[in-house]
């Protein structure tokens, strides 16, 4: 009881603890000269046993602060506030660096056609080319008839020869010699009397010989043998029947300087009575 006291009481809260235990025993103090710890019950004297004044003496000075406690646990977030104004702009900041180039977009439609320009002078003249080959030329041309062509062939035959039929050419046309000729050959043939089977002839001639691939004794030559040949002859006396072809012809000098290319014509038929009228063109234009 004694280490007690001594360990855990003050010296002001010894002497009121005697002084308490002096008022109680009232006339048993004198009896006693020094009521010590082990007169004292250990729990016996409670709160309530002591004055009030003796209770505040017991009261010591308040001790230094203690240390802050730990932060408490963060509490339920607040509901959002209402938006504030908008705030005054600020200024302007540094322009940034500038950033890397981008890719080539794709090419835009083309525009519409300028204003033409005004004209450049002229340049100078350069000099001459070369020769070209010949072009073309007419050579000449010729229509006859219609007219009677004469007595009729066989109707087998190859003919006219230069005997045969009629020349139907107003005597021909001249064809310079060392130049190409395109010859171009129309006939139309109408019946006049005694219709039946018959077809109109057109021949060329060089200088009186035909003209054919094989060439003539004078050396001119073509690419065929230059012969056309209608269909039938109508046989009601109005209505032609028609044949056109052209020709390649190559005429030789023949010792005066080219040939004279003539159109003979005849009736085809196996009636020597049969008679007809026939017109024809001659054209030669020279190519080359």
């Amino acid at each position: 009881m004694r280490r007690r006291i001594r360990a855990n009481a003050s010296p002001a809260m010894i002497v009121a603890c005697i002084a308490a235990v002096l008022a109680m025993t009232g006339s048993a103090f004198a009896a006693r000269a020094l009521i010590t710890g082990a007169d004292i019950q250990n729990g016996s004297i409670t709160r309530a046993d002591l004055s009030g004044r003796t209770v505040r003496s017991l009261k010591g000075r308040r001790g230094p602060a203690g240390p802050a406690g730990r932060d408490g646990f963060a509490g339920p977030q607040g509901p959002q506030g209402s938006t504030g104004p908008q705030g005054d702009r600020g200024p302007a900041g540094p322009t940034g660096p500038q950033g890397p180039r981008g890719t080539t977009g794709d090419t835009g439609r083309q525009g519409p056609k300028g204003d033409q320009g005004e004209q450049g002078i002229q340049g100078i003249q350069g000099p001459p080319g070369d020769t070209g080959t010949p072009g073309q030329a007419l050579a000449g041309n010729t229509s006859f008839g219609p007219s009677d062509v004469g007595t009729p062939i066989a109707r087998t035959s190859s003919g006219p020869d230069n005997t045969e039929g009629t020349e139907i050419s107003n005597g021909g046309i001249f064809l310079p010699a060392g130049a190409q000729y395109k010859v171009d050959v129309f006939v139309s043939y109408v019946d006049t009397a005694n219709p039946g089977t018959e077809f109109g002839v057109g021949r060329l001639f060089l200088d009186g010989e035909a003209v054919s691939p094989t060439g003539n004794s004078f050396g001119g030559f073509g690419d065929v043998d230059a012969t056309v040949v209608t269909a039938d002859i109508p046989d009601d006396s109005t209505n032609p029947a028609q044949a056109t072809g052209s020709f390649l012809v190559n005429p030789s000098d023949n010792g005066g300087g080219g040939q004279q290319l003539t159109l003979r014509g005849a009736l085809r038929t196996d009636d020597a009575t049969t008679t007809a009228n026939v017109t024809a063109t001659l054209i030669a234009t020279r190519i080359g």
